[in-house]
């Protein structure tokens, strides 16, 4: 049995969340005020609140979401947030809890989904790695920053592993926590790249 109760729900990725709130309300009518890649303005306020005041005899989920929330958007919903019309159910969806004003947050329960986050594939074939490949790839990743150049070097040792079945030895395993280490202290992602991509080589050739 679903609590209707308004909701704030947080997650990363906003578009999963508003998949996860209309399949949680299936059984219930939903009103879609979903906005994927712009922020909720005052305009939208008011035609949240107009749905809000059509009377239902059976309960309606209004669905708000988007990037962030003006504070005047906020302000404008904050009496009906408070005094919603009867079976009338909120529900806003946001990255982080921080967009909202504290009047927002403390007239609705909180809801946080933890998402998995996407591995990006690489496009190599750690199988059967080819020099000019790797010169390729290398060279396409070059001026990448300190944190995307980290999570770069662990999707290619994802991928060697839980795709390409490849297997490391543990002196292996050290050296692509090294890499790691060096890439924090803003190594050439060149040379990191280089070397991790050479050692994939071999390995596979054993």
């Amino acid at each position: 049995m679903i609590n209707l109760l308004s909701t704030i729900v947080i997650s990363r990725d906003i578009k999963k969340a508003f998949e996860h709130v209309k399949s949680k309300y299936k059984d219930y009518r939903i009103c879609d005020f979903f906005k994927e890649k712009d922020d909720f303005l005052l305009e939208d306020a008011k035609a949240v609140i107009k749905e809000a005041y059509i009377a239902e005899s059976n309960p309606k989920i209004l669905v708000l979401g988007a990037k962030g929330y003006k504070v005047e958007t906020q302000n404008a919903l904050l009496k009906i947030l408070e005094e919603p019309p009867k079976n009338i159910i909120f529900i806003l969806i946001a990255q982080s809890k921080t967009v909202f004003l504290p009047t927002i947050l403390s007239r609705v329960f909180i809801e946080e989904l933890k998402t998995e986050k996407e591995i990006k594939k690489t496009g190599l074939n750690l199988k059967y790695l080819s020099e000019k490949e790797i010169f390729e790839f290398v060279k396409a990743n070059a001026r990448l920053d300190k944190n995307e150049i980290k999570e770069t070097i662990q999707n290619i040792v994802k991928e060697a592993i839980l795709e390409h079945h490849i297997k490391f030895s543990q002196n292996e395993l050290d050296i692509f926590s090294k890499l790691l280490e060096l890439a924090n202290l803003n190594s050439r992602p060149t040379q990191l790249l280089l070397t991790l991509l050479l050692l994939i080589k071999e390995r596979k050739n054993l």
